[in-house]
């Protein structure tokens, strides 16, 4: 009897860490999409900018920083694909895991499985 108890509250122990664990990894997932996002919209809002000048004409000094400024906004956006990239897989190792313990409809799992969801890759 005392193995049984001592299961049980292993388990319990377990699916708490594992909500913790899946709390973080979602957020983490939604942190570096946010980032993401906003690293394609410097990178559209550059290239936008950097058409403009052309179009009307622009010194070259001006062309030139916009295209650096394109360039480098560009640059960032391979390395946060990535860091998002590993951290969905992350998310979706632990989820494959959490089943074991959680209910589909625990809050922890809920929120890890949208931010998995919500990632477009």
């Amino acid at each position: 009897m005392h193995d049984i108890s001592q299961n049980i509250e292993s388990d319990g122990k377990t699916a708490s860490i594992l909500r913790n664990k899946l709390n973080a990894a979602a957020d983490k997932v939604i942190r570096l999409d946010l980032q993401m996002s906003l690293y394609r919209n410097e990178e559209r809002k550059a290239s936008q900018h950097l058409e403009t000048l052309r179009r009307n004409d622009a010194e070259a000094p001006n062309i030139e920083e916009a295209e650096n400024n394109w360039f480098n906004a560009g640059q960032m956006l391979p390395s946060a694909q990535s860091r998002l990239a590993t951290a969905v897989n992350e998310l979706r190792l632990l989820l494959k895991k959490a089943v074991e313990y959680l209910p589909s409809d625990d809050d922890a799992m809920q929120h890890a499985v949208k931010a998995s969801n919500a990632v477009d890759l």
